[in-house]
């Protein structure tokens, strides 16, 4: 039986890429940091674009929810989540280089930190409102049309995470 809501397991993957990017921020391996950032943010955008021209068009046809539920929070989310990802690359970049780089460490965790909020607030309007109606309003055949033409390749990216 296919499920839209397994998608939500690709969630808990890009959580655990971010970690490891904060994992070497901590041990001050930086460029362990930012490799790590960087496959989070391609595995990230890979996401956010299924969600963004098969998930969300489908979603705003079949609930046109006001508020939390509205289409436009999702591709707001996504916008501000693109933004602080690459200001994090910038940071995490130039972190050896600060005079102060335990200062610098910690603002730019201090900043992820909200963005982890952003994140968490996010996934649960996708866990109250995008899968659940995906997952009730469609039908078998449709859930299956729309998953074919997902990218499930996010394990992949998983292993190459590990690697570094």
């Amino acid at each position: 039986m296919v499920r839209i809501n397994d998608l939500m397991k690709v969630h808990r993957l890009i959580d655990d890429m971010f970690f490891e990017h904060q994992r070497a921020l901590l041990h001050f391996e930086f460029e362990k940091a930012l490799t790590s950032l960087e496959v989070y943010e391609s595995t990230l955008i890979r996401h956010m674009q299924d969600e963004e021209e098969v998930l969300l068009p489908v979603y705003a046809e079949l609930a046109s929810l006001p508020g939390a539920g509205a289409a436009k929070l999702f591709f707001d989310d996504h916008e501000k989540m693109r933004g602080y990802v690459e200001s994090f690359k910038e940071k995490t970049a130039r972190l050896a280089s600060e005079p102060d780089i335990d200062r610098a460490l910690l603002q730019l965790l201090d900043r992820e930190a909200f963005y982890l909020r952003l994140c968490g607030h996010h996934d649960k309007r996708e866990t109250e409102f995008l899968y659940p109606i995906l997952e009730d309003s469609l039908s078998e055949t449709e859930k299956e049309m729309l998953l074919s033409e997902i990218d499930l390749s996010v394990g992949s990216s998983v292993e190459a995470i590990t690697a570094v």
